[in-house]
C-alpha cells in the first residue's frame, strides 16, 4: 500500500524529518532488493529456458528502482528546501528573541514574564534593580511562590512584616487575577506599582514601576493641604464673635481662640496647652456637661456659656457676649409695660396665645370679661380657661390661626358680669421672620347692639309674614314694629360710627401723650445707652400708632365713614406731585424713580387715589433692593392705567391673591423688611372697591412686580387744577421757633405736660390751659396776645376746641393763627376746621410735623403783626 503523499509546503520540521527517515529506509530496502535480483540474474544465466523470464523481471525491477530513485531524489530536494526554510525561521526566531530581550532591557520599568506554570521565563535588569534584596535569588525558571518567599525573607515587603501568610495569600490572589494594578510598599520607603496581565498561553506579564516620588509628592501636597486647612480653621475660629476653648477629660486646655481670651479677661501669653485655666479667668465654672448657663463677669459683661462633650471624653465650651441682649430684654420689658398700659385702655378684648394654645398675654378687658386675675389666665391653656362649652366652637379657628391663616368670626359668649352677649373675634397668626407660626393674637369686639337689632328686625319680619297670612287686621301694628326695628338698626349703626370717633379720641390720647414725652426726652442730651432706649421706645410707640391708625382706617372704610368726592383732574399733576414727594426717599435707598406721563384727564377722588398710589410706591420702595421704580400712566380702551413698576424680588404666582388680605406678608418680603403690618394692600383693595376702580397686579418672581389701578376718563373742560389739596408746610429751622408764645388748650393733663416739655425744649414759651376759663385767665395776665393757639377738638363739658378759639379771638379782637390737634378723623370735623381757615393735625402728634406746623403758624403771626 502506497503511503499518503505528504504536503511539504505546510509540514513542520519534525514531520519533514520523519518523512526523510522513512524515505531513506525505503531506499535502503530497494538497494537490497536490487542487489539480490542482480545476483540471481547473474547466478541464473545457466538456467535453461528461464533467461528471458529473468531478463523481464530484471527490466521490471530496474524500472521500479528508477521510479523509486526519482521519488527519492524529489524528496531529498524538498527536504533540502525545508531545511533551508527551517533554518531561516530559526534565525528569524533568534533575531526576534534578541530584539525582545533588547526591548525588555531598555524598558524604564521592571519587567517579568511568568509562564503558565508560574515559572519566571524572562526579566530585565530593572526588575532586579527595583528589588536589590533579591539580586542573588532571581533566576529563570524560579517559581512565583519562591519569589514571594525570598521577598518576605528579605524584609523588603512592608506589608509582609508580622503577617507573612496573609500577605502571601493576598499577593498570589492578585497574581492569579491579573486584572489590574496594585501597590507594593517597601520597607525602605519606596512604592512599586505592579501591573499584571495574562498572556494567550496562560502565562503572566508584570510591569514594576517605581512611584515613590509620586507618593512623596502626594504626601507633601497632603501635608500642605492639611496645613492650609489648619490655618484656615484657626483664622475662622479666631474671626468668630464667640469665644471657643477645647479641654481634655482632665479639664486641661487643648486649644482656644482670641475671643475666648478677651471674654475670660486673660492674656493669650499666659495660656498653655496641657495646663488648666488660670484662676484669674472671669469664667468661674467649667464642667464637661452638655448644657448652658449665664455668668456676669467682674467687668460687667454677661456671658452665655455652652458646654458640649466630645467623643474622646473631652469637652468644648463656647462663650457668647449677651450683654446687649440682656439690656434689650430689659428695654423690651419696659416697652411691654407701656404697651400694656395702652392695650388696657382699649375697649376691646386682646390676648396672645402661643403655638401650644397657652395664654401668654391678656389685657385688662379680657381679664374683666372672665372675672379672673391674670395669674389664673396666663400660663393656662385655652381649653382650661374657656371650658369645653366655649372652647369647642372656637377650636377650628384656633387651628387655622396656628396654621398661619387669619380668621374673623362671630361668637356668643355668656358673661354674667358684662352686658356683652355677641362679639366679633379676629384670630391673627404671629408668623416669625423664619416663616414659623409662634402663636396668634385674639381681638374681640362687642357687637351686641348690632346683633340685637338684627334679631329684632328678623323677629319683626317673621311677625310681618305671619300677620300677612293670618291677620290682615294687625298689619299696622306689624308695620309699627318693623319701623321700630329699623330705627333700632339705624341707631346701632350710628352707635358704631360714634364708637369709631370715640376710639379715635380715647385710644390715641394716651398714645399721643407718650409720644410727646418720648420726643421731649429725645430732644435732650443723653448717653448713648439712654438714647438707644429712647429710640426703642419711640419705635415701639410708632408701631402701635401705625397699627391703631390702620385698624381704625379699615373700620372707617368698612363702615362707609369715608366720603368719596369725585372730580375731573389731570392725572399728570398727581404723578408729578408724588414723584417730587418720593424722590428723596428713593435716592436714600440707592434706587432711581422715573415718571411717564400721558396727558389724560381722569374722573376719580384725588385724595383717595393719591393714598392708593402712595401705598404702591411705599411697597415698591420697601421691597426693592436695587434697580429703578417707574410711576406711569397709560391710555387703554378701558381707561387710564396708572401704577408702579419695580425691579424687586417679586411675588410667586400662587401668592398674588394673598397680598390683598389683612395681616398677610410673604416670608421672603418679611426677611427683606421687618416693618409693615400686612394691611396696606388691604386698605388699597377697600378704597378701590369704594371708588369702583379695578386693580391690576402682575409679578414675576425674582424680577419685579406691577401694581396698578384703572381709572375712568374725565372731561377735559371740567378738569380742575389740584382738588382737595392741603397747603404744603415748609421745613422750619430751630431758630425760627425761639420766643414764640403758644397757648395750649387740652383737657388731658398728661398731654399738656408733654406738649409743654417738648415746646420748651424747642425754645418756645408754652402756656397750658384745660379749657376756656383757664385760657381767658392766662390771657388776662399777658401783656401781649399769644403768637399761636393749639387746641384739642374734644374738651370737657361738651365744649369744642373751635368754640374756645373763636371766643378767645373775639376777646382779643384779633385773628390768632390757630390749629386743631385731634384724634377725631371724621369728615365733619375736618370740614368744620377747614371752614375757619385753621390747620388740622391728627393725633398722635409726630414731633416733626408739629415743629413744621408751629413754624408755619409763627410766620403767619409775624405777617399779621407787620400788616397792623
Amino acid at each position: 500500500m502506497m503511503e499518503q503523499e505528504l504536503d511539504l509546503s505546510v509540514a513542520d520540521p519534525s514531520q519533514l524529518l520523519q518523512h526523510i527517515a522513512r524515505l531513506e529506509k525505503d531506499n535502503a530496502k530497494l538497494r537490497k532488493i536490487n542487489k539480490a535480483l542482480i545476483y540471481r540474474v547473474e547466478s541464473g544465466m545457466a538456467d535453461n529456458g528461464n533467461s528471458f523470464t529473468i531478463f523481464q523481471v530484471s527490466a521490471e525491477l530496474e524500472k521500479r528502482i528508477q521510479e523509486r530513485t526519482h521519488a527519492l531524489e524529489r524528496t531529498m530536494n524538498e527536504l533540502k528546501t525545508s531545511n533551508i526554510a527551517l533554518e531561516e525561521a530559526r534565525l528569524a526566531a533568534e533575531q526576534a528573541n534578541n530584539r525582545l530581550g533588547v526591548a525588555v532591557d531598555t524598558i524604564a520599568d521592571g519587567f517579568a514574564q511568568w509562564d503558565q506554570h508560574d515559572r519566571l521565563v524572562r526579566f530585565n535588569q530593572r526588575f532586579v534593580e527595583l528589588q536589590p534584596a533579591l539580586r542573588r535569588h532571581v533566576r529563570s525558571g524560579m517559581q512565583f511562590a519562591e519569589y514571594l518567599d525570598h521577598l518576605a525573607d528579605s524584609g523588603s515587603a512592608l506589608e509582609a512584616l508580622g503577617q507573612v501568610e496573609h500577605w502571601r495569600q493576598q499577593r498570589i490572589q492578585l497574581h492569579r487575577d491579573s486584572s489590574g494594578s496594585y501597590l507594593e510598599a517597601l520597607s525602605d520607603g519606596r512604592y512599586l506599582r505592579i501591573s499584571e496581565r495574562q498572556t494567550a498561553d496562560g502565562g503572566r506579564v508584570a510591569i514594576y514601576t517605581d512611584i515613590s516620588e509620586i507618593k512623596r509628592q502626594e504626601q507633601r501636597l497632603r501635608q500642605q493641604d492639611q496645613a492650609a486647612h489648619r490655618q484656615l480653621l484657626e483664622a475662622t475660629v479666631n474671626s468668630l464673635r464667640q469665644g471657643i476653648a477645647v479641654f481634655d477629660h482632665h479639664s486641661l486646655l487643648l486649644a482656644w481662640n482670641h475671643r475666648f481670651c478677651e471674654l475670660a479677661g486673660l492674656s493669650p501669653a499666659i495660656l498653655r496647652v496641657g495646663q488648666a485655666l488660670p484662676a484669674s479667668a472671669e469664667i468661674p465654672l467649667l464642667c464637661p456637661v452638655n448644657g448652658s448657663y449665664e455668668v456676669e463677669t467682674v467687668s460687667g459683661l454677661v456671658l452665655e456659656i455652652e458646654s458640649c462633650p466630645m467623643p474622646n471624653a473631652g469637652f468644648v465650651i463656647t462663650c457668647s457676649d449677651v450683654t446687649a441682649r440682656k439690656r434689650d430684654e430689659l428695654a423690651l420689658r419696659e416697652s411691654e409695660s407701656k404697651l400694656r398700659l395702652i392695650t388696657d385702655a382699649l375697649p376691646a378684648l386682646i390676648s396672645y396665645v402661643d403655638k401650644d394654645q397657652v395664654y401668654r398675654f391678656t389685657n385688662k378687658g379680657y381679664e374683666d370679661w372672665f372675672g379672673l386675675p391674670v395669674q389664673e389666665i396666663n400660663g393656662r391653656t385655652l381649653r382650661e380657661v374657656l371650658g369645653p362649652a366655649l372652647y369647642d366652637p372656637r377650636r377650628h379657628f384656633v387651628e387655622r390661626a396656628l396654621a398661619g391663616v387669619s380668621s374673623v368670626f362671630e361668637l356668643k359668649m355668656p358673661a354674667p358680669k358684662r352686658s356683652v352677649e355677641y362679639a366679633q373675634a379676629a384670630f391673627i397668626p404671629h408668623i416669625g421672620e423664619d416663616g414659623v407660626v409662634h402663636g396668634f393674637y385674639a381681638l374681640i369686639q362687642d357687637i351686641t347692639q348690632t346683633r340685637r337689632a338684627e334679631q329684632v328686625l328678623q323677629q319683626a319680619k317673621e311677625e310681618l309674614e305671619q300677620s300677612v297670612t293670618e291677620r290682615t287686621v294687625e298689619l299696622r301694628q306689624a308695620n309699627t314694629q318693623l319701623r321700630e326695628a329699623i330705627v333700632a338698626a339705624e341707631e346701632a349703626n350710628r352707635s358704631k360710627t360714634r364708637f369709631f370717633a370715640a376710639a379715635s379720641h380715647d385710644l390715641l390720647q394716651p398714645l399721643n401723650a407718650a409720644r410727646l414725652f418720648v420726643a421731649s426726652l429725645a430732644e435732650r442730651e443723653a448717653s448713648g445707652e439712654n438714647m438707644r432706649l429712647v429710640q426703642h421706645a419711640a419705635t415701639s410707640l410708632e408701631a402701635v400708632d401705625d397699627l391703631i391708625n390702620t385698624l381704625l382706617e379699615l373700620s372707617r372704610i368698612d363702615a362707609g365713614a369715608i366720603e368719596v368726592e369725585r372730580s375731573h383732574f389731570h392725572i399728570d399733576q398727581l404723578l408729578r406731585q408724588l414723584s417730587i414727594e418720593f424722590s428723596p426717599l428713593v435716592a436714600e435707598r440707592g434706587l432711581s424713580l422715573r415718571s411717564h406721563l400721558c396727558g389724560a384727564v381722569v374722573y376719580s377722588d384725588w385724595v383717595l387715589l393719591s393714598r392708593i398710589l402712595r401705598n404702591f410706591l411705599s411697597n415698591a420702595l420697601r421691597y426693592s433692593e436695587h434697580g429703578r421704580l417707574l410711576l406711569a400712566a397709560r391710555r387703554t380702551t378701558e381707561g387710564v392705567l396708572v401704577g408702579v413698576w419695580d425691579q424687586g424680588q417679586g411675588i410667586p404666582a400662587d401668592k398674588l391673591a394673598q397680598v390683598f388680605e389683612e395681616f398677610q406678608r410673604l416670608p421672603e418680603h418679611r426677611a427683606m423688611c421687618s416693618k409693615g403690618l400686612g394691611l396696606g394692600l388691604a386698605i388699597v383693595k377697600r378704597l378701590a372697591t369704594r371708588l369702583q376702580h379695578r386693580l391690576e397686579v402682575r409679578s414675576q418672581h425674582g424680577r419685579g412686580s406691577f401694581f396698578g389701578i384703572v381709572l375712568p376718563y374725565g372731561e377735559q373742560a371740567a378738569a380742575s387744577a389740584m382738588p382737595r389739596q392741603q397747603e404744603g408746610i415748609s421745613t422750619v429751622l430751630p431758630s425760627e421757633l425761639q420766643g414764640l408764645t403758644i397757648l395750649l388748650i387740652d383737657n388731658e393733663p398728661a398731654i399738656l405736660a408733654g406738649m409743654t416739655t417738648l415746646l420748651s425744649g424747642w425754645g418756645c414759651l408754652p402756656l397750658a390751659a384745660a379749657g376756656l376759663a383757664e385760657a381767658q385767665a392766662l390771657l388776662a395776665q399777658l401783656s401781649s396776645p399769644p403768637d399761636v393757639i393749639l387746641a384739642d377738638y374734644h374738651l370737657d363739658h361738651g365744649v369744642s376746641g373751635p368754640q374756645v378759639i373763636l371766643a378767645l379771638c373775639q376777646q382779643l379782637q384779633l385773628q390768632i393763627p390757630a390749629a386743631i390737634i385731634t384724634a377725631d378723623r371724621s369728615p365733619e370735623v375736618a370740614a368744620e376746621i377747614a371752614a375757619e381757615g385753621w390747620s388740622l393735625l391728627s393725633k398722635p402728634v409726630r414731633p416733626a410735623k408739629l415743629r413744621a406746623l408751629i413754624g408755619h403758624l409763627g410766620k403767619l403771626a409775624l405777617l399779621q403783626r407787620g400788616s397792623q
